[in-house]
């Protein structure tokens, strides 16, 4: 890990016992200062006025605010990673989310913030900035203990846990989540669905960054596939996310239909896959949480396994559906989560089963998901389901 000296203006390679440091927040312009600038010694240690110009003062106050609170170091992805290198690169992407955590303070630099005016507004620049709908910010918010925001002017405007409320109203991020300091990937208690549900809103330059901003959060690693295009890059980060979680709101995605008969055509799944194709499909799952076993009842094995050939072996609940003629084909499948305030319900979605699927065994039932939609149910009707060893499609 390469740390910017906040004095010097230096870069120091650490690999063990890394001194105390800052961490920068920012959204890319630009004209942002090249990594070459800080490694070219002899060009830049004439004069130390180049970097107080204006394409380089977003370093510079970075540095006087780390040094106000007494830190010799900070990290700025711009200056600090060498992008010609595609191993660093990848090194760097995968631990991100650990360097945000491990800093001292974060400085997020919101360059399209006033501070003349309340933040705590509706319609405040702090509540439209483009800081809150970028991909990469979002583990920028949640991993530091501590979060400053600052405006275009560099003058203080507060932190995340002064502002928890209106930020989880601008983000859909509950607030407790912003005032944990010790909030941790997969240690947390957070659902996949929800956590999936702070990134449906956002966006990143390239693709493949919307899931691989999301690997810290989850706390998972994958090889970074440049060009392999957004959709191919999140099944991926599902597919790694399901090997290390028996959480299976990760497959709770979709819309929520009033009834069966307001399922329309566009909600049929291309392919027929567990998983989804964008984190925008998480949406409205930000209250899916893994069912609460009050009472013992509905105790099939939540453990799931990944196969090679594209799909994955799950024990599920399943029952026909008898309610439309026109779907006689298509079952439900019942998830072991449930929606916040419906505690006596269980949360599905509708599958259909193949005939015969080549290189299966005639006795092994395989399945696909029907439809981008979610559905709950009463308990006591996925109690009655039968416990079926199946597979499910997961590829597209």
């Amino acid at each position: 890990m390469r740390l910017l000296n906040t004095s010097t203006l230096e870069l120091k390679t650490f690999h063990q016992d890394r001194p105390q440091y800052a961490i920068l927040s920012h959204t890319w312009t630009k004209d942002e200062p090249p990594f070459k600038a800080f490694v070219a010694r002899k060009h830049f240690s004439k004069s130390i006025a180049r970097f107080r110009k204006k394409k380089y003062v977003k370093v510079v106050m970075s540095c006087e605010l780390a040094k106000e609170s007494g830190l010799d170091w900070i990290w700025i992805d711009t200056c600090c990673i060498d992008k010609s290198s595609s191993t660093e690169l990848a090194e760097a992407i995968n631990s991100m989310y650990t360097w945000y955590e491990a800093a001292e303070v974060c400085f997020a630099y919101l360059r399209d913030v006033s501070d003349l005016e309340d933040p705590l507004s509706e319609n405040s620049s702090f509540a439209r900035s483009r800081w809150f709908t970028r991909g990469w910010t979002l583990q920028e918010l949640i991993a530091p203990r501590t979060v400053e925001f600052y405006s275009s002017n560099w003058v203080r405007i507060g932190s995340k846990w002064e502002y928890a409320a209106t930020i989880e109203r601008i983000t859909g991020i509950h607030q407790s989540v912003l005032r944990d300091p010790y909030f941790s990937g997969l240690s947390s208690p957070w659902s996949v669905a929800q956590r999936m549900s702070w990134a449906a809103n956002r966006c990143t330059t390239r693709p493949e960054d919307l899931a691989y901003s999301l690997m810290g959060l989850f706390n998972v690693q994958m090889p970074l596939l440049y060009g392999e295009g957004a959709q191919k890059a999140f099944v991926r980060l599902q597919g790694e996310i399901a090997k290390s979680t028996n959480d299976q709101s990760l497959f709770a995605w979709g819309g929520w239909p009033l009834s069966l008969e307001d399922i329309a055509e566009d909600a049929l799944i291309a392919g027929g896959s567990l998983y989804s194709p964008h984190p925008s499909r998480f949406a409205l799952c930000r209250d899916i949480i893994p069912l609460r076993r009050n009472d013992g009842d509905l105790s099939w094995s939540s453990e799931f396994s990944l196969l090679n050939d594209g799909y994955l072996r799950i024990k599920l609940r399943i029952a026909e559906n008898t309610s439309r003629l026109d779907m006689r084909e298509t079952h439900v499948a019942f998830l072991e989560c449930e929606l916040i305030g419906y505690p006596d319900h269980v949360v599905g979605f509708f599958v259909h089963e193949y005939d015969r699927v080549e290189g299966m065994p005639a006795d092994v039932r395989v399945y696909k998901r029907e439809f981008a939609t979610l559905a709950i149910f009463p308990r006591r009707i996925a109690m009655e389901a039968p416990l079926r060893d199946v597979f499910l499609s997961s590829v597209y």
